[in-house]
């Protein structure tokens, strides 16, 4: 599997105990220790884990984990990412079980006020084992990276494995208030004209022109909206206040 990862450090647990082992090669986050638990596999060929896999921030102040959906519990990876100059984050991933094909579970972890780690990406960001993925920084569309896929789509001409076109999906930080917790959403969504082979081509790079002038096009009208929407509530609220005056005469 061929994937587009920009900078940072990745880790693999390669080990197949149910035991959390720290990693003592793991960077702290914010100053404590990263774990990952990979379960125990249920058949001799290692294919199908017994459940699924997952993330922990040690103690102090307390233990936070997080569980990825059942069965995704293959080859686990975390990834420290800088979302903005004093928000890190962990890109955590684990696969579903398969031979020829199988799925990849993505969660965006930050630590939560309980026991659990929060997931920033609500949107499903699965994709298949055919897929690449990134984090892009561009000011002009986002403050924080913009966490992009690539899935394919597998034509009624084409073999499993080849070319095909693609399911380019883009999540972008936002807050729905501002006194809601930033989260990432699915910003856009297209499919690509053009036929890739994954494990040939760097998907994403070679439809970047693209990805960014849709989600500029999106910015842009997001921002006009905005704008209609605030000349509206203004427009509204001079007339109340006529209305009020008049009603004094």
């Amino acid at each position: 599997m061929k994937l587009s990862i920009p900078t940072l450090l990745v880790f693999l647990a390669a080990y197949a105990g149910a035991q959390a082992v720290p990693r003592k090669d793991l960077p702290k986050f914010m100053g404590r220790e990263v774990t990952i638990t990979e379960p125990e596999k249920a058949d001799a060929d290692g294919f199908f884990p017994k459940g699924p896999a997952s993330v922990c921030i040690e103690a102090p102040p307390k233990r936070q984990c997080y569980t990825a959906p059942e069965m995704f519990g293959n080859s686990p990876t975390v990834e420290l990412v800088q979302l903005t100059k004093d928000m890190p984050a962990l890109l955590f991933s684990a696969e579903s079980p398969g031979v020829s094909g199988w799925g990849i579970h993505f969660a965006l972890l930050r630590p939560g006020t309980g026991e659990n780690l929060q997931d920033l990406l609500i949107a499903d960001g699965s994709v298949s084992n055919q897929s690449q993925h990134v984090m892009w920084n561009d000011s002009a569309i986002s403050d924080a990276p913009i966490f992009l896929t690539a899935d394919f789509i597998w034509g009624s001409d084409e073999g499993h494995y080849g070319e095909h076109r693609y399911v380019i999906s883009a999540y972008v930080m936002k807050r729905a208030s501002i006194a809601d917790d930033p989260t990432y959403y699915l910003e856009d969504r297209f499919m690509t004209l053009h036929r890739y082979d994954y494990e040939k081509v760097d998907i994403l790079t070679s439809e970047k022109q693209e990805i960014l002038a849709r989600l500029a096009r999106v910015k842009a009208e997001t921002e006009r909206q905005k704008r209609t929407r605030l000349v509206s509530i203004a427009f509204i609220r001079v007339h109340l206040r006529l209305g009020l005056l008049a009603a004094t005469f």
